[in-house]
């Protein structure tokens, strides 16, 4: 007898992609601003739209967040500001400018601005670099914080650990006037080994890598709230690189 042969089939469909749903609208971008009662020099601004994200970029270095924002604007210019909004459906941006009269050098006086730059008593700028004699100048610990506080805990470098890596030969300039940052490299960076793909030229070097990197210059700025950052805008960073731009906790200034 011939062996019987059997065939089994099956249909499918297609599957249809997710619905994103319809991105922000003209009107969800026509933002409006007014200066507030205390200053003239102190903007808020507001989108029209509550139920989306917004981001805003104040047009002088510094950002914002929500649909109600303020900028500040010590010195006396033309800013052109830009909201940027979100949702599940895309993104939309609208800008417009905002015109300054004045200088008010009272606004300048920010103690994060003080500390870090110096302040309007100063020299108007300050170098930082990172303080290698210390113990823990480096180091990997949880974030948030564990109950040991802002310290290095799974990690630390010892003190002039990494010497001879660019890691200790850069220079971070804060300047007040325009929020000027200047990252002076001496040619090279430190940087971790995930990243040594991403820099073609990089060297091994105490267990990381060195790479070549000229000066960077940008601006920097502070996004205040539960949680203060220090913003760098362009291809500047603080310290070691890994990625992601993050300010290291023990660094010490140099005058």
């Amino acid at each position: 007898m011939a062996a019987a042969g059997m065939m089994f089939l099956s249909s499918c469909e297609k599957d249809e992609p997710p619905t994103l749903g319809t991105g922000p609208s003209e009107a969800d971008v026509a933002f409006t601003f007014a200066p507030t009662a205390e200053n003239a020099n102190i903007i808020e601004f507001t989108a029209p739209n509550a139920s989306l994200v917004a981001k805003w970029d104040f047009g002088n270095g510094t950002s914002g967040e929500g649909t109600v924002a303020r900028g500040t604007y010590p010195l006396k210019g033309t800013y052109t500001v830009t909201l940027t909004v979100f949702n599940s459906g895309g993104s939309r941006s609208a800008s417009k400018e905002v015109t300054i009269a004045e200088d008010d050098a009272t606004l300048l006086s920010n103690p994060l601005y003080t500390l870090l730059t110096g302040g309007t008593s100063g020299k108007g700028y300050k170098t930082w670099v990172i303080d290698s004699t210390r113990a823990a100048h480096m180091g990997v610990g949880p974030n948030p914080s564990s109950a040991l506080g802002d310290v290095p805990e799974y990690w630390a470098a010892a003190a002039m650990d990494k010497s001879g890596t660019g890691l200790y030969t850069d220079q971070y300039k804060f300047t007040l006037e325009a929020f000027n940052f200047d990252h002076i490299t001496s040619g090279t960076v430190y940087i971790d080994n995930e990243q040594s793909a991403n820099f073609p030229d990089s060297y091994e070097n105490k267990g990381d890598f060195d790479a070549p990197y000229a000066d960077q210059t940008g601006k920097w700025s502070f996004v205040e709230g539960a949680d203060t950052v220090l913003k760098i805008d362009g291809n500047g960073f603080l310290g070691f690189f890994t990625g992601a731009k993050r300010i290291q906790s023990n660094q010490d200034q140099r005058k």
